[in-house]
């Protein structure tokens, strides 16, 4: 992908330093874990780097690396932020959520003060790789460059914390509010309404400063790692299974431990797999449908999570369709 996209020669990588910073990441990702292992970082790499490209989000977020007053955006940065991200998203994942971390105190817990301990994890070990000296492909970058992509890395990963959800969203489709309104008005103000369908190139959003560049990608992130939702039934099917599997894992641990077992994680009880239909509705279609109203480009997305989500509707009797996986 770095070869393809142009960065090892744009920002002079070093190869043999981005190999084995890479090797080292995936070495990260326990094969232990049913679902967050190296098959998902994977996935969700090759996602994100679909939304980059085909679905036009480097250079439409270019701004989320640029200067002061969105002076110079830079579009290779925020790709290679992005993909970066992708891979270390979940490095060194145990198979248990956050909430399993802060109840036992966990030392990443204590160490983060309760707040998104897998997540701060995530990243700081992946940064921790990242300084060896024979990993830092990024060592010939310039300081002002290394600053804003480590940002953009920070929010990328934090941004897939299940628990900021729905503030994500809320505060994505507001933008989009804002931005169609204040554009509507512009319009009609200067006599210029024209037909999206005939000018296909003025449909979507735009991001205008950094921040909303930034928000933007934070939206592409979560639904790159949420990505199985939009593969294949009999692919998707799997990754819900696997999913099911490491909450029954933790359960497990829970019951072992006399704690309270976390929702969907009761191997005794319904797990994910008999939710699917509530977690789409509440979560992810939400998510999904924001992402596809801000640019078209993500359709193909949008289209096959909604007919995975007709399949679950037809499979799944309507008395189970509570929850949320």
């Amino acid at each position: 992908m770095f070869y393809r996209l142009g960065l090892v020669e744009h920002f002079g990588l070093e190869w043999s330093k981005l190999v084995s910073f890479f090797i080292n990441i995936e070495r990260g990702y326990s094969d232990s874990c049913s679902y967050h292992n190296r098959a998902h970082a994977a996935s969700v790499l090759h996602q994100m780097y679909m939304l980059l490209t085909h679905g036009g989000l480097a250079s439409t977020c270019a701004l989320a690396c640029s200067g002061a007053d969105g002076e110079n955006p830079n579009e290779q940065l925020v790709t290679m932020a992005c993909l970066v991200a992708a891979a270390v998203h979940d490095f060194e994942h145990r198979g248990v959520d956050n909430g399993f971390l802060v109840k036992t105190m966990d030392k990443r817990a204590v160490r983060y003060n309760d707040q998104q301990p897998n997540e701060q994890h995530h990243v700081a070990a992946a940064f921790a790789v990242l300084l060896r000296p024979e990993c830092n492909f990024l060592s010939r970058l310039p300081p002002a460059d290394f600053r804003k992509l480590r940002s953009l890395v920070l929010d990328l990963v934090a941004a897939t914390d299940m628990a900021k959800h729905g503030s994500l969203v809320k505060t994505f489709v507001g933008m989009l509010d804002t931005a169609a309104s204040s554009g509507a008005t512009r319009e009609q103000a200067s006599g210029r309404a024209q037909n999206a369908e005939a000018h296909p190139s003025t449909v979507g959003f735009k991001p205008t400063s950094s921040e909303e560049a930034s928000l933007f990608l934070r939206v592409a992130m979560k639904c790159a790692d949420l990505g199985h939702l939009a593969l294949s039934w009999d692919q998707h099917i799997t990754w819900v299974e696997k999913l099911e599997a490491e909450f029954f894992a933790q359960g497990d641990m829970e019951k072992a431990q006399g704690l309270p077992v976390s929702f969907l994680m009761d191997r005794d009880k319904p797990g994910a797999s008999s939710t699917q239909v509530g977690f789409f509705d509440f979560m992810v279609l939400p998510l999904f449908r924001s992402l596809g109203r801000a640019t078209r480009l993500a359709t193909p997305m949008l289209v096959a999570v909604e007919a995975n989500y007709r399949r679950w509707c037809s499979v799944q009797p309507a008395n189970e369709r509570r929850g949320t996986a």
